[in-house]
C-alpha cells in the first residue's frame, strides 16, 4: 500500500458524518459530539433505560469468540448464562487470553482467514487495516437499526476508529484515555499535592520523593511488558507528550531526535529508579494489581482503571484512597492516548446472526445494567464509549471524583495528529500502518533490555530507530 493511499484511507475513517449517514436515523446525539461533556449532575435524570430484552430462540449456532482477559471481559464471559437466557439457541465458546498472547492469536487467524473465531475483541488500529481487506464484516448498519441498541449514544470519537469508508466494522465495549492515578494517603504523609494537569517531571519528582522500597512502596509504576499493546503504548504517549514522534513526514524514523530520544531515556531511567522490581513482567493487568495491593504511589494507565480500582470490592484496602489527574504534560499536554476494545466479526464467519446477537448484547446498554446489578457495582462495567452512563446518577455518586477527567481525556485526545510536529500516520498510543504490530513488539524488546541492563539506553533507542527505519524502507513508505 503507498503511503498516499494509507494516509487517505485515514482521513477517511474518522469523518464523523460518515457515522450518521450509516445510521440513517437523523443526527448523532448532540451530547456526545466531541468537545461537548455528556455528564449530568448527580440529581439529573439518566436517559431512558433500555427496554428489557425478550428471548428470541429463533437464532441459532455456535459461535467462537477470542477475547482479551481485561477484567471487563472476564466479567463478560462470567455473564453468559444471562447471555444464553436469551438466546438458548446460541453455544458460545469462548478463548479468553492475556492481552499479548490474545492479539497474536486474533491476528494470524483473521489476516490468514484461518476461520478459528467468528468474533474477536480488537482497537481501533486493526478495524480499518483489516475492513480495508475485506476480513471484517459490516456491523454498524444493523445496530442502528434496532432503536433498542440506541447506536447514537455511543461516542462519536470511538466510533470514528471503528469506520471504514461507509461502514462501521466494530461495536465499542468499552472505551478509554489516559490519566494519572495516585495515592493520596501518600501525597499528604509527604506533604505533596498532586496537581490536576501534572508534568512529566513533576511525576519524576513525586516519584524520588515517595518511593519507599523497604516499605514496599514504588515511586511511579507504568507497563513495561514489551508488545505493542502494552509497553509500546505507554512509551509512544510519552513520545508524542515530549514532542517527538515515531516517523518524520518522509517515513524517516525519529526515535534518536532529540525529543523521542529524551522520552524513552526519561521512561527506562525514571522506571529504573523508581519503578517496582521486575516491572519488565508488568503490563496492564499486573500493573492494577500492583496498584490495589497498595504498591504503587502513582500510575499511568488507562482511564477505564478508574472503576476497578475506586470499587471496594477490586480494592477493599486502599479504594478510598485514590486519587485522580490528567495525563501527565511535557511540549504538548496529553499524549493523545485513545482506545477502545471492540467486538468484530470475522467476515468469513458462518454464524454471522449469532455472532451479530453476541456482539449487540455485549455492547448494549441493557449489558451495561446487567453487569452493574450482578457485580454489586460499577467495578467491571464497561465504560467510555456510551454518553448515557456519564449520566446515570448511581455511576455518578461513584464516579464523581474522575468521570470528568474522562470525558475531558477522550475529548481532548486528537489521535488524527498526535504529535507536535507532522506524521506521516494517525493514532495516539500506536502508529497505523500495518507493520507497526511486529514494529512495536521488537521496539518494546529493546527498551525492555534497557530497563533490566542488558543493555544501554542509548544503544536501545539506537537499535530500535534502525527498526523503524528498516520497517519503512522494506514497506516503500520511504521514496
Amino acid at each position: 500500500m503507498s503511503r498516499r493511499s494509507f494516509t487517505i484511507t485515514a482521513v477517511l475513517m474518522v469523518l464523523v458524518p460518515l457515522l450518521t449517514a450509516i445510521a440513517g436515523r437523523g443526527a448523532l446525539a448532540q451530547d456526545a459530539t466531541p468537545g461537548a461533556s455528556p455528564m449530568a449532575s448527580p440529581g439529573a435524570s439518566p436517559m431512558a433505560s433500555p427496554a428489557a430484552l425478550e428471548p428470541d430462540p429463533s437464532i441459532s449456532g455456535t459461535i467462537d469468540v477470542g477475547m482479551v482477559g481485561n477484567p471487563q471481559m472476564v466479567a463478560l464471559q462470567g455473564l453468559l448464562p444471562e447471555f444464553n437466557r436469551l438466546y438458548p439457541n446460541v453455544t458460545v465458546n469462548m478463548t479468553v487470553l492475556p492481552e499479548n498472547e490474545i492479539r497474536q492469536t486474533i491476528t494470524q487467524d483473521i489476516t490468514n482467514q484461518s476461520g478459528q473465531f467468528d468474533v474477536v475483541t480488537i482497537g481501533p488500529f486493526e478495524v480499518p487495516l483489516w475492513a480495508e481487506q475485506g476480513w471484517l464484516e459490516e456491523v454498524g448498519e444493523e445496530a442502528a437499526a434496532d432503536p433498542n441498541y440506541a447506536f447514537d449514544d455511543i461516542f462519536p470519537s470511538m466510533l470514528a476508529g471503528l469506520t471504514y469508508e461507509e461502514g462501521v466494522y466494530a461495536l465499542p465495549f468499552y472505551g478509554e484515555s489516559g490519566m494519572t492515578f495516585y495515592r493520596k494517603d501518600l501525597f499528604e504523609a509527604a506533604g505533596l499535592e498532586m496537581p490536576e494537569r501534572p508534568t512529566w517531571d513533576q511525576i519524576a519528582e513525586f516519584g524520588a520523593a515517595l518511593h519507599d522500597p523497604d516499605n514496599g512502596v514504588y515511586g511511579v509504576c507504568l507497563r513495561g511488558l514489551p508488545g505493542w499493546g502494552e509497553q509500546a503504548a505507554i512509551v509512544t504517549t510519552m513520545i508524542n507528550a515530549f514532542g517527538g514522534r515515531w516517523y518524520d513526514e518522509d517515513f524517516n524514523a525519529q526515535l534518536e531526535d532529540e525529543d523521542s530520544a529524551a522520552a524513552i531515556r526519561f521512561y527506562v531511567d525514571t522506571l529504573r529508579q523508581y519503578g517496582p522490581p521486575g516491572v519488565e513482567q508488568n503490563g496492564f493487568t499486573e500493573t492494577e494489581t500492583l496498584f490495589v495491593q497498595g504498591r504503587c504511589a502513582q500510575w499511568y494507565d488507562a482511564t477505564s482503571a478508574a472503576e476497578l480500582i475506586t470499587s471496594p470490592q477490586e480494592n477493599p484496602e486502599y479504594a478510598d484512597q485514590v486519587g485522580f489527574a490528567f495525563s501527565p504534560s511535557k511540549k504538548l499536554p496529553t499524549g493523545n492516548w485513545l482506545w477502545s476494545w471492540n467486538f468484530a466479526m470475522a467476515s468469513n464467519s458462518d454464524a454471522k446472526d449469532a455472532g451479530t446477537a453476541f456482539m449487540k448484547w455485549a455492547t448494549s446498554r441493557n449489558y451495561i445494567q446487567t453487569v452493574v446489578a450482578e457485580e454489586g457495582g460499577w467495578g467491571r462495567a464497561p465504560t467510555g464509549s456510551r454518553a448515557s452512563v456519564y449520566q446515570d446518577p448511581s455511576y455518578l455518586a461513584i464516579a464523581s471524583g474522575f468521570a470528568d477527567i474522562v470525558i475531558d481525556s477522550i475529548n481532548e485526545a486528537n489521535p488524527n495528529e498526535p504529535t507536535e510536529e507532522p506524521v506521516p500516520y494517525t493514532g495516539g498510543q500506536f502508529v497505523r500502518i500495518p507493520e507497526f504490530t511486529s514494529l512495536g513488539n521488537d521496539a518494546s524488546q529493546e527498551w525492555a533490555a534497557a530497563l533490566v541492563g542488558d543493555q544501554s539506553v542509548d544503544d536501545a533507542i539506537s537499535a530500535a530507530n534502525e527498526l523503524a527505519n528498516q520497517v519503512a524502507i522494506d514497506a516503500g513508505y520511504q521514496e
